[in-house]
């Protein structure tokens, strides 16, 4: 008899772990997948910092090591864009009866576009620094409308990531008719993912002389695999969620690590446990140097001479700009014979850690160059510009009339 994989109790407990991360950390994934930008860019431009980027890092910290040694656990149990695309399925093959399938042979080359995208932001976006996909990112605009306790800014989404809400809208009605499908063929994060997790310990056993012609798991995979074929799955595209072990009828799935079967609760237990205590320790220490950080980033060159035609009368200005969502930045400029000399945050709604990498680097920049005219921060684009934003409105406010 075919087993109630919905009443299984490793998939009540999935559930329970995707609705906790998709109420406390909805941006994680975008948090992890801007930390990879962050060292790919720091190493190729040789000016990598983890002091100053490690805010921006933990997302990785947390993320990558598990699904090195232990597989896409992440992905099927963790990642708010899986969790939104597994509710999307369910309402439409509970609520509206859509029954979809994609032939294999197909499923099979769709998923190599998400390599393809991948490789696009590596070389176009991040190599050569072309600016402005921000907007276009289905992931921004999804984390724009989803935080949990407050209402989906629409009209912000709509104005500033016009490209990127379109690209979601069309990810969710395609999520209505295929399982997990940004997971599947669009993920620039799972295409990481599935590369470095065939290094995992843990994987799905199913000796296949025991299955005989049936096709259950295969056909209650989340990600299309062809389970019916293989003894042990080693595909990169497995995200662990389980549902072939829970619909097996002969009890014939189970997890392995390092070649020794154990329950799938515990497999469970132990990634979440590790991805949950490395992001909030991280968390903590990120607060620690961010705080030592938020000191006063003074100038060095020389500002003893004053110049002929003053543009700026000397003092400290406030000023404001616009950050993430809407959220009013204020920053503190101090000017001596037309150089600013120090800039301080006065306040900011921005997340920490988004703002702290974006705040050292766009006030390092500022500094040095004495333009407000410099690089954004990956993955903090917005935070970045509020910065930018409030040190322009500051210095409107210092011009001699």
């Amino acid at each position: 008899m075919k087993k109630n994989k919905l009443s299984s109790p490793i998939q009540l407990i999935r559930l329970i772990v995707q609705i906790v991360f998709f109420i406390l950390l909805p941006g994680l994934y975008i948090n992890a997948f801007a930390g990879i930008r962050e060292i790919y860019s720091g190493v190729i431009h040789q000016n990598f910092s983890l002091r100053d980027y490690l805010p921006q890092l933990i997302g990785v910290i947390a993320v990558v090591p598990a699904t090195i040694f232990l597989g896409r656990f992440f992905c099927g149990w963790m990642c708010a864009f899986g969790t939104l695309g597994d509710i999307l399925y369910h309402i439409s093959r509970r609520v509206f009866k859509i029954s979809f399938r994609v032939n294999e042979k197909a499923d099979r080359v769709l998923k190599y576009i998400k390599f393809i995208v991948l490789g696009f932001l590596v070389v176009v976006v991040w190599s050569l620094g072309i600016a402005g996909f921000a907007s276009v990112s289905p992931w921004n605009a999804f984390g724009i409308l989803v935080t949990f306790g407050k209402l989906p800014d629409f009209s912000y989404a709509f104005t500033e990531f016009t490209v990127g809400v379109l690209i979601l809208l069309g990810i969710v009605v395609a999520s209505f008719f295929i399982e997990r499908f940004f997971c599947r063929y669009l993920c620039p994060l799972g295409a990481v993912f599935t590369i470095i997790s065939r290094l995992r310990l843990t994987k799905i056993n199913k000796p296949r002389q025991k299955c005989g012609s049936c096709k259950v798991c295969t056909n209650n995979c989340s990600m299309g695999i062809p389970l019916y074929k293989y003894d042990k799955i080693d595909s990169g595209e497995c995200i662990y969620c389980f549902k072939c072990v829970s619909s097996c009828p002969r009890n014939n799935a189970g997890v392995g690590v390092a070649n020794k079967e154990i329950q799938n609760s515990v497999a469970a237990a132990i990634t979440v446990a590790f991805i949950s205590g490395s992001y909030f320790t991280g968390t903590v220490v990120a607060k620690t140097v961010g705080t030592s950080n938020e000191s006063n980033i003074t100038v060095s060159s020389d500002v003893s001479t004053k110049p002929a035609s003053s543009i700026y009368k000397d003092g400290t200005y406030e000023g404001s700009g616009i950050g993430f969502r809407g959220a009013t930045t204020t920053v503190s400029v101090t000017l001596k014979n037309d150089k600013i000399t120090d800039i301080n945050v006065v306040s900011h709604g921005d997340d920490a850690p988004w703002f702290n990498p974006a705040y050292n680097s766009v006030s390092s920049q500022i500094l040095s160059t004495q333009s407000t005219d410099v690089d954004a921060v990956s993955g903090a684009t917005y935070s970045s510009l509020g910065i930018m934003d409030a040190v322009s409105d500051a210095l409107e406010k210092a011009k001699r009339e």
